[in-house]
């Protein structure tokens, strides 16, 4: 008789514990805004867009270097995309997008008139961080830590790409001009503009994003099977 109590209170407690899982998931559905985002991933984009704002503002952002500018503005939008998913990536993206359109109008550089279009500094950053989750996601048998290394070191090869690829593709003779170089250079030169500057951002970004991206899926329990 005893024994079947103590079943009986196993299965109560048990039923209660499975209420409450999925109140809370319930309750976490019906936190989404109207921006397609829940409160948390709503949070997350705000802080991480601030940091972009930061980093840009203080100068550490955006860094020139040669013709072009270096940046380090991609990696709150690689941490947002793999740790909380290609919506909040593509948020914060956004905001580097919207800030480095701002930046070549007020500080200008030679190649700034090639980043006053929305399809060349805005665009990209919008779609980097999406196709960084594609890779996390397609290296699911691969450890955390080498997964979110190649994940992020990808993303900012993609971003590159991107990038420069729509500047050949759109303004091949406008580069051509501001470089005083022949039409027939400009593929070289925009290729070896790729690599110096988007490789040493791609291993930055691998070796800044992989700690952080970690400690907060651990903290947001993001690997914990549900």
């Amino acid at each position: 008789f005893m024994n079947e109590n103590v079943k009986d209170g196993n299965q109560q407690v048990s039923i209660q514990e499975q209420q409450a899982t999925q109140l809370e998931r319930k309750q976490n559905k019906e936190t989404v805004t109207k921006s397609g985002l829940t409160l948390r991933e709503l949070t997350i984009v705000g802080l991480l867009a601030a940091i972009t704002i930061i980093l840009g503002l203080s100068g550490y952002g955006i860094m020139a270097l040669g013709p072009l500018n270096v940046t380090t503005l991609h990696v709150p939008a690689l941490i947002g995309a793999l740790v909380e998913g290609p919506k909040v990536g593509a948020f914060v993206g956004l905001i580097f997008g919207v800030y480095s359109f701002w930046q070549n109008f007020t500080a200008p550089n030679i190649l700034s008139p090639l980043f006053i279009n929305p399809l060349v500094s805005v665009l990209p950053r919008i779609i980097f961080p999406v196709l960084a989750v594609l890779v996390y996601k397609a290296l699911w048998k691969v450890p955390q830590g080498p997964r979110l290394i190649v994940s992020a070191f990808m993303g900012t090869i993609f971003h590159t790409c991107m990038v420069m690829g729509l500047i050949y593709v759109i303004y091949a003779d406008m580069f051509a001009q501001a470089m005083h170089l022949s039409s027939d250079q400009v593929m070289g030169t925009i290729l070896v503009l790729s690599v110096t500057h988007g490789i040493p951002e791609a291993i930055f970004a691998g070796v800044i994003v992989t700690p952080i991206a970690l400690a907060l899926r651990k903290a947001l329990r993001k690997d914990v099977q549900k």
